[in-house]
C-alpha cells in the first residue's frame, strides 16, 4: 500500500481549481488568531499567531510559501511588533513549508529535537509517488530548527505566557502550544478536526492517550483547540477525535484476531468503519491507508521515523 502523506492529494488535487482562498484568518481571543486552511487545503494545514507585549510568535508555517506571505502581511497589518518565533508542531512539510520565509521576517524556529534530523529527510518518504522534482528540491532545503527541544519551554512575549510542550503519538517529534490567559492550544497534527488523519507516522496507542489528557486539563471545557487539519474545535471536538482512533484500533485489533491482515483485513473492516465515521473530511481515501498502517503498527512492521541523537 502506498505510503502518501495527507498534503500530497490535497496539493495536488487543488492544482487543477481556480484559485481559492488560501486561508481563513479567525480571532480565537485578544491576540490569538487561527489561520485555518482555505476549502480546497492550498495551504496545506492550519496555522496560526499570538501577539505579545513585544513581539509575535507564530504556529506552523504552511506548506504553500504564498499562504505563508499572506500571513505575515495579515500579522502586519494587526501589529507593528516583530515576528520573534515560529513554532513547529511536527516535521511534515504542509506545516513546515514557509519556515524560511519567517525566519527572513525575524522568526527563530522552534521545534521538537527530531524534526531538525527528519526534516529534509523523512519528507521525501511520505510525498512516496507524488514527489516531484520541484518538491523534492523544495524539501531539501527546508528551513532548519535554530532551537531544537523535547522537554517544556516557556516562551514569554513581555507578560505573554506561552507554553510549548512534546506530545506522543502523530510523528515521535509533535509539540503542542497553549496560551493559557486565552486558554487556547494550537494542537498541531495531534488533533483533526472532522478529517481523516495522517496516521502513518503514528503510535495510535500513544495519540489516544495524548488525546485524553487534552480534555482533562481544569480548564478544558472553556479552551479553544486549533487542530492541524480542520475547523476550530471544542471539547466535544478533540472527544470525537479520540472516538476515531479508538475505532480504528479496536476494529483493526478484532480482524486481526480472527485471523486477517493486509488487503483482505481492508477491505472487511472498512465498510463497519465507513458505518461509523464515513462523514469525515477525505474518509473515502484515507480510511482504506488508515486501516493497513494501523494493522502494520499492531503486527510491529509499521515504518516510523527513528528518532535523533542530540
Amino acid at each position: 500500500m502506498a505510503a502518501v502523506a495527507f498534503f500530497a492529494i490535497q496539493t495536488s488535487a487543488a492544482a487543477a481549481e481556480p484559485a481559492p482562498p488560501l486561508f481563513t484568518l479567525k480571532a480565537i481571543g485578544p491576540g490569538v488568531y487561527a489561520a485555518i486552511d482555505g476549502p480546497k487545503g492550498v495551504s496545506g494545514s492550519n496555522a496560526g499567531f499570538v501577539i505579545g507585549d513585544d513581539g509575535v510568535l507564530v504556529v506552523d508555517s504552511f506548506f504553500d510559501p504564498e499562504a505563508t506571505r499572506e500571513l505575515i502581511a495579515d500579522i502586519h497589518r494587526l501589529t507593528v511588533k516583530p515576528i520573534r518565533y515560529v513554532v513547529n508542531t511536527h516535521y511534515h512539510a504542509d506545516h513546515v513549508g514557509g519556515d524560511a520565509l519567517l525566519k527572513a521576517a525575524g522568526a527563530i524556529i522552534i521545534a521538537h529535537q527530531n524534526v531538525r534530523g527528519w526534516v529534509r529527510t523523512e519528507n521525501l518518504h511520505l510525498f512516496g509517488a507524488h514527489l516531484s522534482p520541484r518538491t523534492e528540491a523544495m524539501i531539501k532545503t527546508l528551513a532548519l530548527p535554530d532551537v531544537a527541544i523535547d522537554n517544556d519551554m516557556t516562551v514569554w512575549l513581555g507578560t505573554r505566557r506561552v507554553l510549548i510542550q512534546p506530545a506522543l503519538g502523530h510523528t515521535g517529534g509533535d509539540l503542542v502550544v497553549t496560551v493559557p490567559d486565552a486558554k487556547t492550544v494550537f494542537c498541531g497534527d495531534i488533533l483533526w478536526q472532522h478529517v481523516s488523519p495522517n496516521i502513518i507516522d503514528g503510535d495510535v496507542r500513544s495519540w489516544v492517550s495524548t488525546i485524553a489528557k487534552l480534555q482533562q486539563g481544569p480548564t478544558a471545557r472553556d479552551t479553544t483547540f486549533i487542530p492541524g487539519h480542520g475547523e476550530v474545535a471544542t471539547i466535544k471536538d478533540v472527544f470525537a477525535f479520540q472516538q476515531y482512533l479508538d475505532d480504528l484500533r479496536t476494529l483493526v485489533s478484532r480482524e486481526r484476531s480472527v485471523g486477517l491482515s493486509g488487503q483482505t483485513l481492508v477491505d472487511v473492516a472498512l465498510p463497519e468503519f465507513a458505518k461509523q465515521h464515513g462523514d469525515w473530511t477525505g474518509f473515502a481515501y484515507f480510511a482504506p491507508l488508515e486501516l493497513g498502517y494501523m494493522d502494520d503498527e499492531l503486527a510491529g512492521r509499521k515504518r516510523r521515523p527513528q528518532p535523533v541523537a542530540d
